[in-house]
């Protein structure tokens, strides 16, 4: 065997090993899960069996749907989105109650002989009962609101944890395969000094050995770099504390992306229907409407009060009831009806508003995932076999002396290249793909744009040799 054979053996085999491990298990639709994650959210109240079934899913390599359910047993946040649906209810009830009866007693002692007085009196707030029916609907659209807004959270945290998945899983996979490329690349540079020693090569072909095997050593460093960021922001998706934190170890790899097209039906409508930032302007509007109903009454009566007074005076009782209020003589109340008015047509005019954003973000999200989508099966079924056919003829020519050491080094980078787009598009296309179930699971579109970012670019832009 040649000193050129043995060189290119040394070189490249543990690279097309490296770059074959990109993963290609079957894809799992996200839209159903995310219905069902938050379905099971109201059972993860906090409790020894809550607590013994994190750590059964933390004992076993870890998914995206395991992650999902740690994070609605375990994250503050949600809790804090269930307590506060209870602070939602006790304002609906304290908003539907008819009013307060107000009593009076007062004891009249005169000042020479004479009987004593007694005069007792009942106040009720005759408004509050008189508009009880449209309170009754302004505080269900204020609960309505109170209810989407926490369901905002819940989906929120449970999205949050798939993301924090994606990104440790695509770092781990990222890692792998650097690792295995500086192996390779520092055997590579050992071969070739050792050749070099027995004058078998030329000092610009070892040279160019190792400025390659440097540079995988800092992408290799980088990529292990990029893992501790990405484990910590997993930790803190996950809600995990105390020896909890440290019980991820093992991730299941992130799987291929589905062969078939993105098809949805009517997208849009359903975005619409799940919408929690469109349920939160429509319990809105609702609440502004009632309140503009009820306003003609509360400027032209206000502070209403049926009275009623029993009342003894020289032995004699005496008896009676009636009305008060605040007369309106220098305020007829306009500048509130005008108010209330413009608060309605507002919170119409933002309902009408967020359908339009809503239609365009559906077709914006199905359009993002559909493309990478696309763009990774691509990478992953024709680049990176393509990519591995080229190094392979690199090789032979390489062997065959019909091309130096500078080409072949060439396509050993873009080998290692096409490995690490390959996880890098599928990693996108899960990030897409989430960010779009997680707007027809009705969370708010701020949520879906952070989903569809990359949090660490800088992993995947470390490319040795360039």
């Amino acid at each position: 065997m040649s000193n050129r054979v043995l060189l290119i053996l040394a070189a490249g085999c543990t690279m097309i090993a490296g770059c074959a491990n990109v993963p290609d298990e079957s894809a799992t639709a996200l839209s159903e899960r995310i219905k069902r994650d938050v379905g099971a959210a109201p059972s993860t109240v906090q409790g020894s069996t809550q607590q013994s079934r994190v750590r059964a899913l933390l004992t076993k390599p870890l998914n995206a749907d395991a992650a999902v359910e740690i994070a609605l047993i375990n994250h503050p946040r949600v809790i804090g989105a269930f307590e506060a649906l209870g602070i939602a209810r006790a304002d609906y009830l304290q908003a539907v109650v008819p009013g307060f009866v107000s009593v009076d007693q007062m004891v009249l002692r005169p000042d020479h002989a004479g009987s004593t007085g007694l005069k007792w009196g009942l106040g009720l707030d005759l408004g509050r009962l008189l508009s009880l029916p449209n309170r009754r609907k302004a505080a269900a659209g204020q609960r309505a609101y109170q209810e989407a807004k926490a369901t905002a959270e819940i989906l929120g945290v449970a999205m949050g944890a798939r993301l924090a998945w994606i990104n440790l899983a695509a770092a781990r996979q990222n890692a792998d395969l650097m690792a295995q490329a500086n192996d390779s690349a520092q055997a590579s540079a050992a071969a070739a000094e050792a050749l070099y020693a027995a004058g078998n090569i030329a000092k610009i072909e070892r040279d160019r050995e190792a400025l390659f095997a440097a540079e995988a050593g800092i992408a290799h460093a980088q990529a292990q770099a990029a893992l501790v960021p990405a484990q910590e922001a997993l930790v803190v998706a996950l809600g995990l504390r105390g020896e909890q934190s440290g019980l991820v170890v093992e991730l299941e790899r992130m799987a291929a992306p589905p062969d078939s097209p993105i098809s949805m039906g009517d997208i849009e409508a359903r975005v619409i229907a799940s919408s929690t930032d469109f349920a939160m302007a429509s319990g809105t509007l609702h609440a502004a409407r009632v309140d503009q109903e009820i306003g003609w009454f509360a400027s032209l009566f206000p502070d209403l009060a049926l009275d009623a007074e029993r009342e003894r005076d020289g032995g004699e009782w005496k008896q009676g009831s009636g009305l008060s209020w605040a007369a309106p003589v220098f305020d007829l109340g306009s500048g509130e009806r005008l108010r209330r008015g413009a608060t309605a047509r507002r919170a119409l005019a933002m309902a009408q508003a967020l359908e339009l954003e809503l239609r365009a973000q559906a077709r914006i999200a199905r359009a993002q995932a559909e493309a990478t989508r696309q763009i990774a099966i691509t990478r992953r079924n024709t680049m990176l076999p393509l990519s591995a056919e080229v190094f392979d003829g690199a090789v032979r020519d390489f062997n065959a002396m019909e091309i130096g050491i500078l080409e072949l080094l060439m396509e050993r980078r873009a080998r290692l290249e096409a490995g690490r787009a390959a996880i890098a598009a599928t990693a996108d296309y899960w990030r897409a793909q989430a960010a779009l179930d997680l707007l027809l699971a009705g969370a708010p579109a701020g949520q879906t744009t952070l989903l569809a970012s990359d949090p660490a670019p800088s992993a995947r832009d470390a490319k040795p040799g360039h």
